[in-house]
């Protein structure tokens, strides 16, 4: 057997058993052509060579690991080009993983770790990226005109040693890069049972239809958030799991949960079914399946069954008074269809999906006025309006917002949606005592709930106990691992107001990189450098704030800032003054 050092190139098309499965033909079709026309023209004018086909796989080995990487970055940056103009459920998209080691030549293939290694690294990458190990980027980082992100050192299945891995930025036009947990040391599984509810594939072949599997996967998360005695990661974060082609296990593994709940959809005349397995990470084996088949009439029985199911699986306790809130308060069967469109709607987060929710939740409402779940959701679609700026009038609404919250509260079965969005408009109204009360309800409702826990954070912060908001914005950011950027920003504020400053630079540069140019995160960290005395790197920031909005004033930024102590309000201000904000 021959050793040699050599580049290798592993790639894989993204959830190609569901585009398979949905139009065979189309799908190879389009794949020979992906190949014909780009990627194998690519490899040869890199000087690679194609060890080997499996399926929809490609290893690839280069002479150069500069070629290798410049290679795959070429196909990335050919398929955004190419797909273009191609409908989002029938897009190809590849995920690359290169590798440099020793391999093992018997005859005209290889093997050996470096390419386990290179096939572990496609595994993980999103789609339409590049992950590299550390041995690439020591190679590569100095000569080719590419950015790399740093995901630290993660633990591979079936590799001894934890792999330091890199992520290639993509250049503009390309996908959004989306954090990635790191390594799995820094994702421990909590004590209590822990589970991930990853989106429920759709196999009814029709885009129009996807809201169905969504609608009862999120609905299925809803009733979880209630249950004190479970650990359940965000909706938000299992998200980045649609149409990707992972096992439980590495998805188990990222999100540092020991269960992991996948399912499958699809409806069919006046019946739906669906089928879903929930698996143990740790053990390896699936500890409970089911298959059911039900008229569309029953599918808020079904889900019912399904959540108490699964927390009987996990061995979940339910306190006093949990039980009932973890069943649909809606009874009227010509609600389901708007409110799992809602749902799916609502957590698209774009600002035309939260008006067409409104809309659903509306409907809901008017076919069950009884139910606490439409005044919920509508309250927070106006909420979400006025914090986002898609609002012609954010007083209106948020006027519109209080509104409904109180409505939903007043109803039986609240499940603490509402809460949050009052407790949010009586920080804004300097209702201190009333905000940090309804907001401890809406956690008390909603124990595994992120948002419920990160604005709790957010007025505790307010309120002058910033040392609890920690430990609060913590808790919601390990609930959700694929956090919004503004829970760092959070918490840089939060170690500022305890004294933390060096922290508090660590959490806003962090926040920064996740959402670069974000005039919070530039202020919290122009306040730290300027109480440091650093008034020259606070300048700067403060010159960067004003070019980012040249309207910024500090009168203004004050009313914005709802603190119960007015002497802290007065130090901050005085903190930004001194770094050379306007008044």
């Amino acid at each position: 057997m021959e050793r040699k050092l050599t580049a290798i190139l592993a790639a894989d098309v993204v959830g190609f058993s569901r585009l398979v499965g949905t139009d065979e033909a189309g799908t190879l079709a389009d794949l020979r052509a992906h190949r014909d026309n780009l990627i194998d023209p690519k490899i040869a004018e890199h000087g690679g060579h194609i060890v080997k086909t499996i399926g929809d796989g490609l290893l690839v080995v280069f002479s150069s690991v500069v070629a290798a990487v410049e290679c795959a970055a070429a196909i990335q940056r050919g398929m955004v080009e190419r797909n273009r103009d191609v409908p989002g459920h029938g897009t190809i998209e590849f995920r690359i993983g290169v590798n440099l080691g020793e391999v093992v030549v018997e005859g005209t293939d290889i093997f050996g770790d470096g390419v386990n290694i290179a096939s572990r690294l496609e595994s993980i990458a999103e789609p339409g990226m590049i992950c590299v190990s550390g041995a690439v980027f020591s190679e590569v980082k100095n000569r080719v005109k590419l950015r790399f992100e740093d995901l630290g050192a993660q633990t591979l299945k079936n590799i001894v040693d934890p792999v330091h891995i890199y992520r290639i930025v993509p250049t503009a036009g390309g996908p959004a890069p989306r954090h990635i947990p790191r390594a799995t040391e820094d994702m421990p599984i909590p004590k209590r049972p822990s589970v991930a509810v990853l989106p429920f594939a759709d196999f009814t072949g029709k885009p129009d239809h996807d809201y169905l599997a969504d609608g009862l996967r999120l609905n299925i998360q809803a009733a979880l958030i209630h249950a004190s005695g479970l650990f359940l990661i965000g909706a938000a974060t299992c998200n980045r799991y649609r149409n990707a082609d992972v096992t439980a296990e590495q998805a188990g593994r990222e999100l540092g949960v020991r269960y992991v709940l996948q399912g499958a959809v699809q409806k069919s005349g006046q019946r739906i079914r669906a089928m879903l397995e929930l698996t143990d990470v740790v053990a390896r084996q699936i500890v409970w399946a089911e298959r059911y088949d039900r008229l569309v009439d029953d599918a808020f029985a079904m889900q019912d069954e399904i959540t108490a199911e699964v927390l009987k699986a996990l061995d979940v306790k339910l306190a006093s008074g949990e039980k009932w809130l973890l069943h649909s308060t809606i009874s009227n069967l010509e609600a389901l269809d708007p409110f799992y469109r809602g749902l799916s709607l609502f957590y698209a987060g774009s600002r035309e999906a939260n008006a067409a929710a409104r809309e659903m939740f509306e409907t809901v409402f008017r076919l069950q006025p009884d139910s606490p779940v439409g005044p919920a959701y509508l309250c927070f679609t106006f909420w979400v309006d006025a914090f986002r700026g898609w609002a012609a009038s954010k007083e209106q609404s948020l006027a519109q917002a209080a509104l409904w919250a109180d409505k939903a509260i007043k109803l039986r079965g609240s499940n603490g949606l509402a809460h949050i969005v009052l407790a949010s408009v009586h920080l804004l109204n300097r209702r201190h005592e009333e905000a940090l009360a309804t907001c401890y309800k809406a956690v008390e409702l909603r124990p595994n709930c992120p948002t419920a826990n990160s604005y709790l954070a957010n007025i505790l912060c307010y309120c002058g106990r910033a040392s609890e908001a920690i430990a609060k914005v913590q808790e919601a950011m390990r609930i959700t691992p694929v956090f919004p950027p503004w829970y760092m920003t959070l918490l840089a504020a939060a170690y500022r107001d305890t004294g933390e400053i060096a922290k508090s630079i660590s959490a806003a540069g962090h926040s920064l990189k996740l959402n670069p140019g974000d005039c919070d995160a530039l202020l919290v960290l122009c306040s730290d450098y300027s109480l440091l005395g650093q008034h020259q790197q606070a300048g700067k920031l403060a010159q960067e704030i004003v070019a980012i909005e040249p309207k910024f004033s500090l009168g203004r930024y004050a009313e914005s800032q709802p603190y119960k102590d007015e002497e802290a309000l007065a130090r901050l201000i005085e903190s930004l003054r001194a770094a050379g904000l306007p008044q």
